[in-house]
Order: structure tokens, then sequence, then C-alpha cells
């Protein structure tokens, strides 16, 4: 079955239907478009050579392939980790969030989306933004299903803080 996605009118298709959610949760992960955008294509080539029968739907796959390929980095480069953002590397952040997200009501939300903790903010972005289940977020993350749902709420509570103290 998956042997068909290496035609190459159906990787790009694959690759324009999922680049850009796939790069914007990747930049939430590391915060550096440079590094996310290798991430995401060697996600790619890895989410496409290593499919089999297996797989049901491309998309979570992909995501688990970019969530890994990001924790190769960290193990790699402890710089990328989101605990310290270089200045010039925070400005370069803003220009993608800029670019991807050009809707004015959506850059206070995803300001407000950065400010939660690490896991918080990727059980959001895979929920809302890439649009996934909570089982597939459950296990993108490695989390039981319970603990993604609890990880939302208490997201979801905390973006009401933020969002009630901006107005």
């Amino acid at each position: 079955m998956w042997q068909q996605f290496m035609k190459p009118d159906i990787i790009d298709q694959l690759f324009s239907q999922y680049y850009n959610e796939a790069l914007l949760y990747t930049i939430s992960l590391c915060r550096n478009r440079t590094v996310a955008e290798d991430i995401v294509s060697n996600a790619f080539f890895k989410a496409l050579s290593m499919s089999d029968d297996s797989i049901r739907d491309f998309k979570p796959w992909l995501l688990t392939v970019c969530r890994n390929e990001f924790i190769s980095v960290c193990r790699r480069d402890r710089r990328f980790t989101g605990e310290e953002i270089p200045e010039d590397l925070a400005d370069d952040r803003e220009e993608v969030i800029e670019t991807i997200i050009r809707r004015a009501e959506y850059r206070s939300l995803y300001r407000a989306i950065d400010l939660l903790p690490d896991t918080q903010k990727e059980a959001v972005m895979l929920f809302y933004f890439s649009g996934l289940s909570i089982k597939n977020i459950a296990e993108i993350i490695g989390k039981s299903e319970t603990n993604t749902k609890v990880l939302l709420c208490r997201a979801r509570e905390k973006l009401r803080t933020i969002m009630g103290g901006e107005q």
C-alpha cells in the first residue's frame, strides 16, 4: 500500500498537503525556522521510506517522525531544546510565525500558546492546528490518552488566563 507513495506525483501531493503543518509544529518545538525546515525535510524522507502497510494515516505518522527528528537534533545539539532562545533566533522565530499565521486573531493566540509549558504547547498544536485525535496525539507524545486530555484541559485553562490578561 505505502509503496505507492514513492511515485513523484503522490510525494508532491503529500508534501504540499502537510508541509506547512509539519513546519509549524516543528517550529513550535525547536523555535528555529532553519532547523525546523531541515527536520521536516528529513522527516518527510524518513516517513516515506519507512512507511509500510501498518500506517493508516500519513499525517500523524509524519508528525511523529518530526518529533523524533527533533529529539535527535536535541541530543546532538543541546542549544535547541527550548530552554534558552538566543536573541537572534527569537527574532527569526517571530518572523516565521508572522509569515505562517497572518491573521491578527491567530497571532495573539499563538503568542499565548507559546507561553505554555512545552508538553501542553505540543498537545495544543497537534490538537488544534494539526487536527489530530487525542489517540494520535497520545501516541506521538508518548503519553496515555487520559494524560493527553488532562494536558489539553490544563492548557485551555492557562490560555483563558493568558488571553484574559491581554484584553
